[in-house]
This record gives C-alpha cells, sequence and structure tokens, in this order.
C-alpha cells in the first residue's frame, strides 16, 4: 500500500521518527539510529490493526523491513519485539546471531527471554540460510574475485554443515573455477 516514504526527519523519539513529507508530518515507528538525520527514505510496512489506527513502520533498508516480516511470524514475536531486535542488531548482526545459534546475545533485547530467543532462531535458522552465504565464506571468496552470484549459484548443491572454512572455500573454488572455463 505506502511502499516508502521520503521526508526531513524533524524529531527522533524512542522508537519514531517524525518526517516532514510536504506540508504534513508523518510519525513512523522505526528501529531509530544515529544516522537518522536531514532527508531519508524509509522503506515502510503499514498495519491496519483491528482495533486502533492505522501504524506506519519504516525501515532504512527492504531486507531490514524482510526481517520484521519474518520475525513477525514466529510464534510469540509481536511488532513491538520485533522492532526492539531491529534496533539492536543490524541485519547481519542480526544473521549472524541467528546462525550461531546465540540465544544469549538475542536476550539482550529487552522484553527478549530465553525461551522466546530459541524459537526464534529455531523459526529462523532455515529461512534466512536458504538466501545467505555464510558471511566469513563470502568474504574470502570475494576477496578472490568472485561475486555473490556466482558464489550462491557454485554453492548450490553443497552441504557446507561440518565444513570448517578452509573445507568450504576449497569446495566452493573446486566448483567456482570449473564453472568459468
Amino acid at each position: 500500500m505506502v511502499e516508502f516514504v521520503t521526508g526531513e526527519v524533524v524529531e527522533i523519539g524512542p522508537d519514531f521518527v517524525v518526517l516532514r513529507c510536504g506540508n504534513f508530518g508523518l510519525k513512523v515507528l522505526t528501529p531509530v539510529r544515529e544516522e537518522m538525520k536531514g532527508e531519508i527514505t524509509l522503506y515502510t510496512e503499514l498495519l491496519l490493526p483491528p482495533e486502533g489506527a492505522p501504524v506506519l513502520y519504516g525501515f532504512k533498508t527492504k531486507e531490514e523491513r524482510e526481517l520484521f516480516r519474518l520475525l513477525q511470524k514466529v510464534p510469540k514475536v509481536g511488532r513491538k519485539v520485533a522492532l526492539s531486535i531491529l534496533s539492536k542488531f543490524s541485519p547481519e548482526e542480526l544473521k549472524e546471531v541467528i546462525a550461531s545459534e546465540d540465544h544469549e546475545r538475542l536476550t539482550s533485547v529487552p522484553g527478549l527471554g530465553g525461551k522466546l530467543s530459541k524459537r526464534i532462531i529455531l523459526e529462523l535458522k532455515g529461512k534466512l540460510e536458504e538466501r545467505e552465504v555464510p558471511a566469513e565464506l563470502l568474504k574470502v571468496l570475494k576477496a578472490l574475485g568472485y561475486t555473490r552470484s556466482e558464489v550462491k549459484e557454485a554453492l548450490k548443491g553443497i552441504n557446507l554443515e561440518g565444513l570448517t572454512l578452509e573445507e568450504a572455500v576449497r569446495a566452493a573454488v573446486k566448483r567456482l573455477s570449473g564453472s568459468r572455463t
């Protein structure tokens, strides 16, 4: 419905910003960060609760908005908790926490206990891994001159479970060098 909004930040609250869009101000609930100054664009999610007023959520990237949506699909994770998680962790940090199954680090989010942290990791681990190559592996392969898309394609069908970083790099390079010739 509302894909994004662009406006000048006129106020920053604990979990929201007010954007001047033309001649009116728009309150957008968001994971607030210091870099939200001047004119910004936020990718939005408009939610219409059964009772009360519509609520507009905004995110710096589409990836962050998608994580917000995924988090809400986890039982007992509501909008407030999802927003708190994204306020505490960047998308990359959250993926790292989930990939490493670091539920203790996740419990550092206010209002998030041990059981719910474990449930979030359990529910999202497979969903995030399908899309992402482990950060360290990607970094090494990019340093060798491969693109993200080449790496993703090459790793299809390779089971990375139980492989060390070195073994994973070898397996990926073997497949990548074969596909380039």
